[in-house]
């Protein structure tokens, strides 16, 4: 009997508890991790074969590029890993500035995004987005060593809006940017 009058104690605030479980589709995060490196020089990216090596947590990607004078003639592969377990989701894009999107226009840097939602259910009732706490990029043109930055990052992760551990958390996006000079 007591038992039954503790438990009646208990689960307004149990309920309650599971009501207050923010998920990222909840708050409309966006999550994980982006880096954009432009081109400081008129002209953008010298024509050649790029290729990227992305680390993210000891997980490791390589994506190849092939850059053209013309963003329409340049092209980047799917990235794929190399090793490591991390269930990170790698997107890599070639970035054009301008007002206007021209596709003749030669393409001027890279735009990296890099997300972990492995804690989410297939139906997405509970989602979540994970960053890499660290990244590191090193990028090759042309075989010669080209790039090279490490990023160390930290992410709140706290019960109020962040998520837990029960509903998961939702990392916001922590963007780098990286200047390219030839």
């Amino acid at each position: 009997m007591r038992a039954l009058r503790i438990l009646g104690l208990l689960l307004p605030v149990l309920t309650a508890s599971a009501a207050a479980c923010q998920v990222c589709n909840d708050i409309g995060c966006d999550g994980g991790f982006q880096w954009d490196a432009q081109t400081a020089e008129a002209g953008g990216l010298e024509p050649g074969a790029y290729a990227l090596e992305v680390t993210l947590e000891g997980t490791r990607f390589a994506i190849d590029c092939t850059i053209a004078e013309a963003v329409r003639d340049s092209d980047c592969g799917e990235p794929i890993r190399v090793d490591g377990v991390g269930d990170f989701e790698v997107s890599l894009e070639l970035s054009h500035s301008g007002d206007d999107w021209n596709p003749d226009g030669p393409p001027d840097g890279f735009y990296l995004r890099a997300v972990d939602d492995s804690g989410s259910d297939a139906d997405g009732s509970h989602s979540e987005l994970r960053g890499p706490e660290a990244v590191r990029v090193v990028v090759q043109r042309n075989g010669q060593p080209f790039i090279e930055v490490d990023y160390e990052l930290e992410y709140v992760r706290d019960d109020d809006f962040r998520g837990n551990e029960r509903c998961g958390f939702c990392d916001e996006v922590e963007s780098r940017e990286f200047e390219i000079t030839r």
